[in-house]
């Protein structure tokens, strides 16, 4: 009931990044990008780790270790594909988000 619009109502609400200085736009963005890049770097890194510590356990008899290894392999799987898809999650939801007041 609070957050609906009434109908054929327009707030006239658009983003804009007039309020920052010039070059903080694509500033912001080239620390993103460096970011995911990163991340990506470090969840692959980590799934080396991972995997490593999965074949140890594996190899050696003691399952809690391997356990503990195919937990660190799934997390930096994630931890990888979220960076990965992170530009087509901000692009889907800047779409939705557009059409809320149109």
């Amino acid at each position: 009931m609070f957050g609906e619009l009434l109908a054929d109502t327009n707030p006239g609400v658009k983003p804009t990044w007039d309020a920052l200085p010039p070059g903080v736009k694509t500033f912001l963005v080239d620390v993103v990008g460096t970011l995911m890049n990163v991340g990506i770097l470090a969840g692959v890194a980590v799934l080396i780790a991972g995997l490593i510590v999965w074949g140890f356990g594996s190899l050696s008899g003691r399952p809690g270790v391997g356990g503990v290894g195919v937990k660190i392999a799934v997390v930096a799987v994630c931890v990888a594909i979220g960076c990965a898809g992170a530009n087509a999650l901000i692009g889907f939801f800047a779409g939705q988000g557009a059409t809320i007041f149109s």
